[in-house]
């Protein structure tokens, strides 16, 4: 199985239609059917649903998209930093992060200065971040869940509050009610990239005994739009809540308290990246109050 075979893959999957997938990639229809038959005989499997001219893909061919997606992803992101690497003579210091909330408000403190270090960002799911910080891919990260490994030094440096943002037609005390009236319904918003949050707060959301009519995942970008129209249920953190000028419950029991971990592998470290490490823990540690109620 070859890289090209799966790009090929990829654009008969998003273009449903061979003719349009072959203009796309400059070649003739009959050879890129031939390299998607010869890839189904290479899997052992059936990729496309296939009547006249209409096609659909299986639900093994949407497993190997979701693959193919993944994969390209991944050498995107090697071929980046090997680009970086390339067009710079100084090492930037790698963050990875569980939500894009913290490297902005990282990067608003550190990158001013005109002899701020460089710093190359991402936006990752847990795992993926432990995964990163074991393989040497980024060196520290800022996460809302302890990373449990014996290689990994995780610590927690600050507590963060989350809270109940709701619609603007109510006062708090409707808000409340809202949230239990069987005759209401009540749309929560969450963010589509992070998982692990999701499942922390829906956990949350069972023991207070809440539960969502409908529920809508966005990314970061539309939720923060959607959430200005102020016509959701949202947990937020308070501080969000704060910049957004957001209504919030402001009764404790709504409240969720998050701590913010920092890992790195334990002893890796250069002095350098150290000294950043420390600077950027004392920097969260400063912010306990915008972080809290």
């Amino acid at each position: 199985m070859e890289l090209l075979h799966l790009n090929y893959f990829r654009h008969v999957a998003e273009e449903l239609n061979v003719t349009r997938a072959a203009e796309r990639l400059f070649i003739s229809q009959p050879a890129l059917s031939a390299t998607i038959k010869k890839l189904e005989r290479e899997l052992n499997t059936t990729l496309f649903h296939r009547k006249g001219r209409t096609i659909s893909l299986t639900d093994n061919g949407r497993l190997l998209l979701q693959s193919v997606e993944k994969i390209e992803h991944e050498l995107t992101r090697v071929q980046e930093r090997m680009a970086r690497n390339d067009a710079s003579t100084e090492t930037p210091l790698s963050l990875a992060s569980s939500h894009g909330r913290f490297i902005q408000l990282i990067l608003r403190e550190f990158l001013l200065p005109q002899t701020a270090p460089l710093f190359n960002s991402d936006i990752l799911s847990n795992r993926d971040i432990l995964s990163g910080l074991l393989h040497q891919e980024f060196h520290f990260s800022i996460s809302f869940m302890e990373l449990k490994h014996p290689l990994i030094t995780s610590e927690p440096i600050v507590e963060e509050e989350i809270v109940i943002t709701y619609p603007a037609s109510y006062s708090e005390k409707e808000a409340i009610t809202a949230l239990y009236a069987d005759a209401t319904e009540t749309a929560f918003l969450f963010p589509s990239h992070n998982k692990d949050y999701n499942r922390f707060i829906q956990l949350k959301m069972a023991e207070l005994n809440i539960y969502a009519d409908t529920t809508h995942y966005i990314d970061d970008v539309s939720l923060q739009l959607a959430l200005r129209q102020q016509r959701y249920f949202s947990f937020v953190p308070v501080s969000v809540c704060r910049e957004m000028g957001l209504p919030f419950i402001t009764d404790d029991v709504f409240t969720v308290t998050s701590r913010l971990y920092m890992s790195h592998v334990t002893n890796q470290l250069t002095v350098e990246q150290a000294t950043i490490y420390e600077r950027i823990k004392r920097f969260l540690l400063s912010q306990r109050t915008y972080l809290a109620k």
